[in-house]
């Protein structure tokens, strides 16, 4: 009898440990116990090339000599990065191997959290879907290292603005540039089969 008591015990504990298990899957508020402790980089990809992406930060210091101000807006390659599309929000940490330093410098990362884009009512495209199209326009293509300001979607028109600026040359007197990307589902590839005769 004590036996059977004791394995019914044992049921209910593993019953309800894998409970708690599942909730804390589903749970979206729970920060993961795995995640680094300390702040990442963050910032939008704006650019990739096989397994590297370009990030770079929005928020940008104020640096200058004689008097004069400009922006300075961190930016870094980091590789072995698979999968991160361009016009994502992104946190990256390293893996504490040593830095390159040229502008914008270079780490291979450990671990990236990507930020989910939102979509606003009405909008057929996320905004990371507008922010890469506005940097693949032949107007964006000429930006050397776009800082991404600001993007706003306008239902009304079905146009989505894409506001940004070139790091290379952040002085204060450079003017900011707004790109429009039409608010388009992306054509998917169809393969039509061969007719038979």
């Amino acid at each position: 009898m004590a036996s059977r008591m004791l394995v019914l015990m044992l049921l209910i504990i593993l019953i309800l440990t894998g409970c708690s298990v599942q909730v804390q899957k589903e749970g979206a508020q729970r920060p993961r116990t795995d995640a680094p402790k300390e702040k990442g980089f963050t910032g939008y990809v704006v650019d990739r090339k096989e397994n590297s992406i370009l990030v770079v930060n929005p928020e940008h210091e104020d640096i200058g000599t004689n008097g004069e101000t400009s922006k300075y807006y961190p930016a870094k390659w980091f590789s072995n990065v698979p999968d991160s599309q361009i016009g994502t929000y992104v946190e990256v940490w390293t893996d504490g191997s040593p830095e390159v330093e040229p502008y914008p410098g270079r780490a291979r990362a450990e671990s990236i959290a990507e930020h989910a884009a939102a979509t606003p009512e009405g909008a057929k495209i996320s905004e990371s879907d507008a922010i890469r199209g506005g940097i693949y326009l032949s107007y964006g293509k000429e930006i050397s290292l776009p800082v991404i300001e600001d993007v706003e979607f306008h239902a009304n028109t079905g146009i989505w603005t894409v506001r940004m600026r070139d790091a290379m040359s952040a002085d204060n007197n450079q003017a900011q540039i707004e790109l429009e990307v039409p608010d388009v589902e992306p054509v998917e590839l169809v393969v039509q089969e061969p007719k038979s005769e």
